[in-house]
């Protein structure tokens, strides 16, 4: 897991490798720490990362609080390979609200 920092406010955070039930504790420290320390945060999830749906649970609580804080929360890219069938095998593509399309998916970006 890295975290990019730039000259601006923006920080890129790799979850790659993280977002499994076996990972998720020190996913969720790194990803808190992370939104605490930055006004905008984007994150990187490979396509062919391990993600099950504790990782899909962890991004969506920390979009919650990004929502409640003024935080600027966003993917890097659209969710994609194991990320997304995680989400469709779940149930979670199809009750997506536009809102939830253009964080997932960048729908409309």
């Amino acid at each position: 897991m890295r975290q990019n920092k730039n000259e601006s406010a923006d920080s890129t955070l790799d979850l790659s490798g993280l977002l499994t039930i076996r990972t998720i504790n020190e996913a969720k420290e790194v990803l808190w720490r992370a939104l605490k320390d930055n006004r905008a945060l984007s994150l990187l999830i490979d396509d062919e990362a391990d993600v099950d749906v504790a990782g899909i649970q962890l991004i969506l609580s920390a979009k919650a609080y990004a929502t409640s804080e003024s935080i600027d929360l966003s993917l890097s890219a659209p969710i994609s390979g194991r990320g997304l069938n995680v989400m469709e095998r779940g149930g979670f593509i199809a009750g997506l609200s536009d809102e939830g399309r253009r964080f997932w998916l960048l729908e409309g970006r």
